[in-house]
Parts: structure tokens; C-alpha cells; sequence
């Protein structure tokens, strides 16, 4: 027998088989650690060095004069993904936006390896480590964000 508080005479007995509804909340578990320290990894980055230049990432996103598009391609999808992207869906913790955000970062590693392509094909002496870190922590998060996506059933 079903309890009458909870179930509606409409559409009988609550059903426990299906698949889960659609405004579920996400459980991270211990991956919102390793998303959260990637992104402090990508905010340090930002402060150092991406170009031949010497321009730092902030300065980079920000338009320096002087640094190619796929840089400060780069640099904004970085931000716009990887940082607020990923702050907002471990705040809100909603299927959609993982797969917003998981798609994003994948779009913005292959933009950083394109980023690292041109500068090593610039006249300069190549990307800085802090482009490399950059691309390194997208990496991680697009793993991150991927495993989740994947996870939905």
C-alpha cells in the first residue's frame, strides 16, 4: 500500500526507476576540490608571464598592445570558463551549467594550445610559463567537468 501523502491521484505512486529529474542537484563529492584548486592554479597563472613580451595573463586578457588574438582568445575563454564558469556551477550545483561549463573548457585547451602554437611560431622567444600553467589547469578542469558530464545517466 502507498502512503496517501505522496502520492497524487492523478499519476498514482511516485516512481523510483526512472531517470532522475531534470532540476537535480549534482554531487560533486571530492572532484570540487581538485576543480577548485585548478582554478587557484589558473588564477596564479594569470599573474605570470604568457608571452615573449612579458606580458602577464591579466595583461594579456586586458589587451596589451603587442600580443596576438589567440592569446587573449585564450585568456578570456579562461576566464570566462575556467574561473567563473566553474565557480558558478559548484555554487549551484546544476546538470546544465556542468555541461555549459564542461564543453566550454574543452573549447578553451584546444584555444590554448592554438595559443601556444602561435607563439612558438611568433617572432618573440615563446610562450611563458604561465600560458603553460594556464593550459594545464584547463586540461584538468576539462577532465573534471567531462567526468561529470559523463556521469549523467
Amino acid at each position: 500500500m502507498t502512503d496517501p501523502r505522496t502520492t497524487d491521484p492523478h499519476t498514482g505512486p511516485p516512481r523510483t526507476d526512472g531517470p532522475p529529474p531534470r532540476d537535480a542537484r549534482v554531487d560533486f563529492g571530492a572532484g570540487a576540490l581538485v576543480a577548485a584548486v585548478a582554478v587557484l592554479v589558473l588564477l596564479l597563472a594569470a599573474v605570470l608571464p604568457w608571452t615573449g613580451l612579458g606580458a602577464s595573463g591579466w595583461e594579456v586578457v586586458l589587451g596589451r598592445p603587442g600580443v596576438t588574438v589567440l592569446p587573449r582568445l585564450f585568456g578570456t575563454l579562461a576566464v570566462v570558463f575556467g574561473v567563473v564558469g566553474t565557480a558558478v556551477t559548484l555554487l549551484t550545483a546544476r546538470w546544465p551549467l556542468v555541461f555549459v561549463t564542461a564543453a566550454g573548457c574543452a573549447i578553451t585547451s584546444v584555444t590554448g594550445l592554438w595559443a601556444i602554437w602561435s607563439q612558438n611560431t611568433s617572432a618573440g622567444s615563446g610562450p611563458g610559463g604561465g600560458l603553460w600553467l594556464a593550459l594545464l589547469a584547463m586540461i584538468v578542469l576539462t577532465g573534471r567537468w567531462a567526468g561529470y558530464a559523463f556521469s549523467r545517466r
